[in-house]
């Protein structure tokens, strides 16, 4: 759904029509695909578009996952990164916000002032809050974010660098316990309006009934994932970096796909010996590579909030990023301007796996065309002359 000026002011009004399943809206720059009716998910398909969104999809594995469940990760996931286009800004923040206790009794003030408009998606068979309140805690753990008691005011303000320690985050809101509740959520929406046209916050609402508060579910409601401490250190390290900050993280990712802007790298010492792949600190880092040789900028790998300093579950890395080479020729009238990837444990290597793997294979093209013709030469060469060359000449007769 497209944003609009009264879209999400009744964000919180389709409060579960059906008694036991849970609304969902979605408020976001890009425009959703269209339904008829809003489409019925399971608890796990909600989780993988909630991960989807928030960047913890490496949690998440997708199993036997079917072609409706794809269908939905990549219609209610959010924007997705594409091989052959530039990084997407990552600039908006990512906010989900689990509303519990929502009927007409707790929430009959919105119903009455809002109009209602249709959720994005429902969940059917919401769980316990219990269950919801694990969700949301392990997808912070997942995002970076730590455990942060803020009020809801400064919980949904990305700008409030003490509630946020990213770009995404969960907020589980109890309407019934927390004290002035409704006023706190019709205050709040005043905000995520503001947030939401200005582009600076994509909001997902889910709206918990208030039966499914005390209902049974079953040990694992939405499914088997995969933990921060469950997570092996080895993995953590191959996959996207699980950065203690997130925004440091996004900035890392955009400048992997942007030319470094350091006009001159050739002042910065080679690096000798073989440096380690990780460090205690950052400042650690920024020495032992000499600020990554010029060509990147140390950044945290992984660990979580309580990885400060020295601390041995911190790991500290380059990041490489592209340069700028300028190439001249006929005594310098011609330039050729071109970029230069780096790699290695300080980037001090340049990459030519591109120009070598274009050079073997345009090698080994040549040798086969080549031994082709000379085998096609060689087999036309050996073939046997007709026995009948001379046949229907005759002497001339005397």
């Amino acid at each position: 759904m497209k944003l609009s000026t009264s879209l999400l002011l009744p964000a919180f009004v389709g409060a579960a029509a059906a008694v036991s399943d849970a609304s969902v809206y979605i408020f976001q720059r890009d425009e959703l695909p269209t339904f008829s009716s809003p489409p019925s998910l399971t608890l796990e398909q909600a989780r993988l578009v909630f991960a989807q969104r928030l960047g913890a999809s490496a949690y998440h594995g997708l199993g036997d996952a079917t072609e409706s469940t794809v269908s939905y990760i990549n219609s209610f996931g959010g924007r997705r990164e594409s091989l052959f286009e530039d990084a997407v800004d990552d600039t908006v923040a990512e906010l989900v916000l689990i509303v519990e206790g929502v009927s007409s009794k707790t929430a009959q003030p919105l119903i009455d002032e809002w109009s209602s408009i249709k959720p994005a998606f429902t969940i059917s068979k919401s769980p316990s809050m219990t269950a919801n309140k694990k969700l949301a805690f392990d997808l912070n753990e997942q995002c970076g974010q730590g455990k942060l008691n803020c009020p809801l005011q400064d919980a949904i303000n990305p700008s409030a660098l003490s509630c946020w320690n990213g770009r995404s985050k969960v907020i589980h809101f109890d309407l019934i316990r927390a004290k002035n509740g409704l006023a706190q959520l019709m205050s709040a929406q005043q905000r995520l309006i503001r947030f939401a046209r200005k582009e600076e916050v994509n909001v997902v609402i889910v709206l918990m009934p208030e039966s499914s508060r005390t209902s049974k579910s079953p040990s694992n409601p939405y499914g088997q994932y995969e933990t921060v401490s469950q997570s092996p250190i080895g993995r953590r390290q191959a996959e996207e970096p699980m950065i203690d900050d997130a925004s440091t993280a996004s900035k890392y990712r955009n400048k992997q796909v942007k030319v470094s802007d350091s006009p001159d790298n050739s002042t910065f010492e080679p690096i000798t010996g073989v440096p380690p792949l990780c460090h205690s600190s950052l400042d650690a880092c920024m020495s032992a590579t000499k600020n990554c040789s010029g060509h990147g900028e140390c950044y945290k790998k992984f660990g979580n909030a309580k990885d400060v300093g020295d601390s041995q579950g911190a790991c500290f890395a380059c990041g490489c990023i592209a340069t700028n080479a300028t190439y001249t020729w006929a005594k310098g009238e011609k330039k050729l301007h071109t970029l230069e990837y780096w790699g290695g444990a300080a980037c001090q290597k340049k990459d030519v796996s591109g120009p070598f793997w274009l050079i073997f294979i345009f090698s080994v093209v040549m040798i086969g065309v080549v031994g082709w013709a000379i085998g096609l030469l060689f087999s036309i060469g050996e073939e046997k002359l007709p026995g009948v060359i001379g046949a229907g000449v005759s002497s001339k007769t005397r």
